[in-house]
C-alpha cells in the first residue's frame, strides 16, 4: 500500500486528538472568562489537555512502526473503542443521576477525562495485542518457510539425486555397451551441479517465504533457457521456446525455483503420446509475462484456484511457486491449453 494510504490510522489519531485538545481548550477558556480565577480551569486543562497530546503522540509513533497497515487498523479501533466505552459509561452515570432528579454540575470535564482515558488505555492495550499478533504471525511464516523450504530441497535435490544414481547405474552396466561413459558422466556433473546451485538458493527462497526478500534485477531469459536445456535432457519431451534476448524482472535466485517447477511440472505429469511443451516470455505493460502450455492431462477447473503441487504433497512444487510468484509481487494464473493440457501464465514486475 502507498505511503499516502499508510498514513491514515496515524491522521485518524491525530484527528481525534486534536478534536479533544481543541473541546477542553475551548471549555476552560469559556470557564476562565466566567470565574474569577483561573487556576482551577488551568489545572483541570492540564488534567484533560494533555492526554489528547498524548493520543497524537501515539498516532505519530504508530505511523513509523513497523505494524502492518491491519494491525495500525486495529489499534486505531481499540484507541476509539476505549474512548468510546469509557465515555459512555460516565455518561451513563449522569444519565442516571439526571433520572434520579439529582443536578449534574459541569459534566464535560469528568466527561473529557473519562474519554481520553479510554482513549489511551485502548491506545496501549491495541497496540500491545497488534504487537502481539504481529509477532505471532511472523513467528508462524517463519515456520512455514523453514517447511517450504525442507520440501523444496527435499523434492528438487531428490529428483536430481535419483538421476545421479540411475547414471551411475547405468555406467556400472553399460562399460561395455554402445553409450559412451562420457555422455553418462555429463549428465551426472550437470546434475549435482543443479543440486549444488538448488542448495544455494534456498536462502532467498526462504527470504521471500517471510517477507524480507532482498530483490533485484534477474534475467528470466537466461534462466528459461538453462532450465528447458535440463528438461529436453532429463525428460523424454519437447520444449519449444520464444525468448527475447534477456527479460530483466524484479527477483532473486529463488525465480530459478520457479522456472523449475513450472516445467518439470509440465513434462513430469505429461502422459500424452508426444509430450510437448511451450515456453514463451513477452513483455505486458510494466510487467514480463511468462507462459508455459502443455498438451498434458490438464488441472481440474476447481483446482486452478489453488493448484497442486509437483510433489503430490502439500509443499513445494506449484505451492512454492505460487508463494514466490505473490512474495515478487507478480500473479499467476491457470487456463486450458487446446485440444488439452494446461497453460500457467506467470507475470512478474519488469525490472527498470
Amino acid at each position: 500500500m502507498c505511503g499516502r494510504f499508510r498514513q491514515l490510522p496515524l491522521l485518524c489519531l491525530a484527528g481525534f486528538g486534536a478534536v479533544l485538545f481543541v473541546v477542553a481548550f475551548g471549555h476552560h477558556a469559556r470557564e476562565i472568562s466566567d470565574t474569577a480565577g483561573v487556576t482551577g480551569p488551568l489545572v483541570a486543562f492540564v488534567l484533560d489537555g494533555v492526554p489528547p497530546v498524548a493520543i497524537v503522540y501515539g498516532g505519530v509513533r504508530l505511523g513509523r512502526s513497523d505494524l502492518p497497515d491491519r494491525d495500525q487498523w486495529r489499534v486505531v479501533r481499540w484507541c476509539l473503542g476505549g474512548g468510546l466505552l469509557f465515555g459512555t459509561a460516565m455518561g451513563a452515570t449522569f444519565l442516571v443521576r439526571l433520572f434520579e432528579g439529582r443536578s449534574v454540575a459541569e459534566p464535560i470535564f469528568p466527561l473529557l477525562v473519562a474519554v481520553e482515558a479510554g482513549a489511551i488505555a485502548g491506545l496501549l492495550a491495541g497496540y500491545y495485542n497488534a504487537k502481539a499478533r504481529t509477532d505471532a504471525r511472523q513467528a508462524r511464516t517463519a515456520s512455514d518457510a523453514l517447511a517450504f523450504v525442507n520440501d523444496l530441497l527435499r523434492h528438487d535435490v531428490r529428483n536430481d539425486l535419483a538421476v545421479i544414481d540411475g547414471r551411475a547405474e547405468l555406467l556400472r552396466e553399460d562399460r561395455e555397451g554402445p553409450t559412451p561413459c562420457d555422455e553418462h558422466a555429463a549428465v551426472i556433473s550437470e546434475k549435482a551441479g543443479e543440486a549444488l546451485e538448488r542448495i544455494e538458493t534456498t536462502r532467498a527462497v526462504a527470504d521471500v517465504l517471510i517477507g524480507d526478500p532482498e530483490l533485484e534485477s534477474v534475467d528470466l531469459a537466461a534462466i528459461v533457457r538453462r532450465v528447458a536445456t535440463g528438461t529436453r535432457n532429463a525428460f523424454d519431451v519437447t520444449v519449444e521456446t520464444d525468448l527475447p534476448e534477456r527479460a530483466p524482472v524484479v527477483a532473486n535466485a529463488g525465480l530459478q525455483s520457479i522456472v523449475d517447477n513450472l516445467l518439470e511440472n509440465a513434462a513430469e505429469h505429461n502422459d500424452a503420446d508426444e509430450p510437448r511443451i511451450e515456453v514463451s516470455i513477452e513483455s505486458v505493460g510494466e510487467d514480463v509475462r511468462l507462459t508455459v502450455s502443455d498438451n498434458g492431462p490438464g488441472i481440474p477447473d476447481g483446482r486452478k484456484a489453488s493448484p497442486p503441487d509437483a510433489s503430490g504433497s502439500g509443499g513445494g512444487g506449484l505451492v512454492l511457486v505460487r508463494t514466490l510468484i505473490e512474495g515478487y509481487g507478480g500473479t499467476i494464473r491457470i487456463e486450458d491449453n487446446e485440444p488439452r493440457g494446461s497453460v500457467f501464465v506467470v507475470a512478474l514486475p519488469r525490472a527498470g
